[in-house]
């Protein structure tokens, strides 16, 4: 398992998602089984894009959760 980094934790909550929240919609158990960049593909950075670079797939995945969640700002 990977933690969630950082800036990962800062863009889900700029957006009005509790990292729990956020961690729980999609591993519903609460233990984050995704990439360190936020997302849900363990194997994302160094994979969809470079490891320092911004993951693609959080805004997205945040965005679909916007769609279903009160209050929360894609």
């Amino acid at each position: 398992m990977t933690a969630l980094s950082a800036a990962a934790r800062g863009q889900i909550r700029e957006s009005g998602l509790t990292v729990a929240g956020y961690t729980r919609h999609h591993f519903p158990d609460g233990k984050w089984l995704g990439d360190k960049c936020g997302c849900t593909d363990d194997r994302c950075a160094g994979y969809h894009h470079d490891d320092a670079d911004d993951c693609g797939c959080l805004p997205v995945l945040i965005g679909q959760l916007a769609a279903i969640v009160p209050d929360v700002t894609p």
